[in-house]
């Protein structure tokens, strides 16, 4: 994955936000990968580029499962995060069994990030929960970058009436300053290369 310039400026810390609540844990085809897994590969990948790149990065996950790695660097916290992103409960391919209370948990992950923080947020925006993250986060001074893994279909009428809304909720953050790289299954650093050449015009 290539390094993302996520602003003008170069981030001082970037945290890495998986969306692993219930909601997440949605696939396209019974025989595919859900959007929790994608997105769990996709930090992972960002994770070691990011290092490689110099800067601070971070690992959280939106979910009952508590899951946070302070913005660091260096080949101990390069092990800490790889670590993690194996073995961390938040992350496994199969959905929590709790609730989850999203406003409350993100104002803890707000409380917890650094004030220069910059955030990837991984998520399918399979509601208006996820996107009402993106917009809390920004909002608040941590400029987001959401990375959607697309997992709709079209081969019923609520399947496409799923689509519909989810491009909605893209459309909705981009007017709002999100940035939002739409990934469906091309590898997802070709896409990131096309929305960077976008963004840079």
């Amino acid at each position: 994955l290539s390094t993302v310039e996520f602003r003008q400026e170069r981030a001082a810390a970037v945290v890495l936000l998986v969306d692993a609540r219930d909601e997440a844990y949605v696939a396209a085809d019974p025989d595919r990968r859900n959007a929790v897994e994608r997105s769990v590969d996709a930090a992972t990948q960002s994770f070691a580029s990011l290092l490689d790149a110099g800067d601070r990065v971070g690992i959280a996950a939106l979910s009952p499962r508590e899951c946070w790695l302070s913005p660091g660097a260096g080949r101990e916290h390069r092990t800490r995060g790889r670590t993690l992103f194996g073995t961390h409960p938040a992350f496994s391919p199969a959905p929590p069994d709790r609730l989850y209370a999203v406003p409350k948990e993100v104002r803890r992950l707000r409380r917890r990030l650094p004030s220069d923080a910059q955030v990837v947020f991984f998520s399918p925006l399979v509601d208006e929960d996820a996107v009402g993250v993106a917009r809390h986060l920004d909002a608040h001074g941590h400029p987001v970058t959401v990375v959607s893994p697309d997992e709709t279909a079209d081969d019923t009428v609520y399947r496409r009436l799923a689509r519909l809304e989810r491009r909605n909720r893209i459309t909705r953050l981009r007017r709002a300053g999100v940035r939002v790289i739409d990934w469906a299954d091309e590898p997802l650093a070709a896409r990131v290369a096309r929305a960077e050449g976008r963004w840079s015009r």
